[in-house]
């Protein structure tokens, strides 16, 4: 009996690493199709980024009023002319620590107007992000990002306060007044929440008081996605207050055979990395990566 016991409890044990190993970030075997204020972009699943000791790394500019940066990892430049509230798309960059640092764009040699260190790990994503202090100073911060899909039927949403001068927020849904985060300081990110789907106004509030100082209409939260919500601009002043909203969805762009013209032309970028990724070679014709993504979409759903 007592063996039995001992039998069943490694069993047990063996079953939940396993499911660990598999809820593991770097362990998920799908593209990711992140979409912002600038459109659609994609990225290629973990494990294959993993298996090429990279991670994946995507940058967002929330320094108001501050020039469009260029972005290095240590001397390499990775991005070039992020310009303020735009978040570039993911891009592979080794698993190893890094000195990022961003400079005004074209200029290589300049002083970095910030830089931090950070080790970053194989299959993993990450957001580096460039705020500015209550002086008005470029800062620049590296954040983890956890794209391991949220409890059956929820959403998955985090706030990256970017704002120095708003103080400690609080983040509500308008209807119902439901407060979704609390005590979010300025310059800081707060853990991922689970919530039910929801799509309304939301309201970011000053720490226990009901006026809203910034108002975000249309937010929607869909069942199965992470949402990254990064409150930026001056509370006093301007560039005004302001809130752009990241989703990220496990399983790469939606696509059928039915796809028109218009919905190929508007994620044109992200089907010809994605080709690219494949190590496909498109012809140079103005139709030859259009029937190429038109082509895949008819035979995958065959091959799933």
């Amino acid at each position: 009996m007592n063996n039995q016991f001992k039998l069943r409890a490694v069993l047990g044990l063996l079953a939940l690493m396993l499911v660990a190993a598999c809820s593991s970030e770097s362990n998920q075997n799908q593209p990711v199709t992140t979409t912002t204020n600038a459109g659609t972009s994609n990225a290629p699943p973990a494990t294959e980024v993993k298996q090429r000791g990279n991670a994946l790394v995507r940058v967002i500019n929330a320094v108001p009023a501050g020039p469009s940066v260029d972005v290095f990892a240590d001397d390499t430049k990775v991005f070039t002319g992020i310009a303020y509230k735009t978040t570039s798309p993911y891009k592979e960059v080794s698993g190893e620590r890094h000195t990022f640092r961003i400079r005004p764009k074209g200029q290589d040699t300049a002083q970095p107007l910030a830089e931090n260190s950070e080790g970053l790990s194989d299959g993993k994503h990450y957001t580096v992000i460039a705020m500015a202090d209550a002086n008005g100073k470029p800062t620049l911060y590296v954040y983890d990002d956890d794209l391991v899909p949220p409890s059956s039927g929820k959403a998955k949403v985090r706030v990256i306060h970017a704002s120095a001068d708003a103080g400690e927020v609080g983040v509500y849904a308008k209807e119902g007044n439901k407060k979704l985060f609390g005590g979010v300081n300025a310059l800081s990110e707060t853990s991922y929440s689970e919530f039910d789907p929801m799509s309304g106004t939301l309201e970011v509030r000053p720490e226990g008081k009901n006026n809203a100082v910034l108002t975000i209409p249309n937010a929607k939260f869909q069942a199965g996605n992470t949402y990254t919500v990064v409150v930026t601009g001056k509370a006093k002043g301007t560039p005004k207050l302001e809130a752009m909203i990241i989703e990220d969805k496990l399983g790469g762009t939606t696509r059928s055979a039915a796809m028109t013209r218009e919905e190929y032309e508007k994620n044109k970028v992200s089907y010809t990395e994605e080709a690219k990724r494949l190590g496909r070679k498109i012809g140079a014709g103005a139709n030859d990566g259009w029937l190429w993504t038109k082509t895949r979409a008819a035979w995958l759903p065959k091959m799933i």
